[in-house]
């Protein structure tokens, strides 16, 4: 006597379709990543990093530094999309940003 899920697994095998043989994968240039620190900021002031000339931004964050005392009250892109500013609320910060480039 046959198990009742056999039949199932065997329909369901045959609804499967062979992968390809070959499988091709899209041409595309190799991207170096490097990250970039803003200096310190003042008291309260704004920290920016910015894109060397030839990269793009991906990414970004900050550091607070050891004097900072409060929340961060804004980090993101710059305007432009070149870099990453942040503003501690009180004492100082250091942006950073990620940017890559097309090898």
């Amino acid at each position: 006597m046959r198990a009742p899920s056999t039949g199932l697994l065997l329909a369901a095998a045959l609804l499967v379709p062979a992968a390809p043989a070959v499988l091709a994968a899209p041409a595309f240039a190799a991207e170096t990543a490097k990250v970039v620190t803003g200096p310190p900021s003042s008291p309260g002031g704004v920290s920016t990093a910015t894109c060397p000339a030839g990269t793009h931004l991906t990414g970004g964050g900050y550091r607070l530094q050891p004097d900072a005392d409060g929340p961060v009250r804004a980090s993101g892109p710059t305007a432009d999309a070149t870099g990453w500013s942040a503003r501690a609320e009180h004492g100082s910060v250091v942006a950073f940003a990620v940017c890559e480039t097309e090898d």
